[in-house]
């Protein structure tokens, strides 16, 4: 069965799947593409849009803090990230790091800017102390240097940490 789903037709050369924050899901597509197709192309990726769901709903489920609380876990977050960055940081021969901000951001949990600010939210102060941080911190500092997701940003964040994904994947 196919999921109620959104299509947004488009000049675009190939079909694209998004699942929203609220967990719907929007199928972008070229003008003239078949609909059979486009529905073919949900189904092979059905496993991938209830991976994302169910992300989706974990999330949600999260319990919500007050603004106090909210201002302790950035605090505590803050704490931990600013040394331990340093620390990461140290020996790299990186661009400077002009801030670190920690944010309320709920869907953005991290982030680098183009003027070299790093963000992180405070969502993350459950992870304190586990590899997980770590990877995070060493993905934002490879940004320092490579702005994007090519092969050199991947090549620098493997030599600093071979076990990334494996680190990134069982969180």
């Amino acid at each position: 069965m196919i999921p109620e789903y959104t299509l947004i037709r488009s000049k675009r050369k190939s079909i694209a799947l998004q699942v929203t924050h609220e967990g719907n899901i929007i199928v972008r597509s070229p003008i003239r593409v078949n609909i059979s197709l486009v529905e073919n192309f949900i189904i092979d990726k059905i496993e991938w849009i209830k991976k994302h769901q169910i992300k989706i709903q974990t999330k949600a489920k999260k319990i919500e803090l007050s603004p106090i609380e909210i201002e302790r876990e950035k605090e505590k977050l803050k704490k931990y990230i600013i040394p331990r960055i340093q620390e990461l940081y140290s020996g790299k021969n990186l661009p400077k790091i002009t801030s670190i901000k920690i944010t309320k951001s709920e869907w953005r949990w991290w982030s680098c800017s183009s003027k070299n600010w790093l963000c992180f939210s405070y969502r993350l102060a459950e992870y304190i102390n586990t590899p997980f941080l770590d990877a995070i911190i060493v993905h934002e500092l490879a940004h320092l240097k490579e702005k994007n997701h090519q092969k050199p940003f991947w090549n620098l964040v493997y030599s600093w940490m071979p076990d990334y994904e494996m680190i990134m994947k069982n969180r």
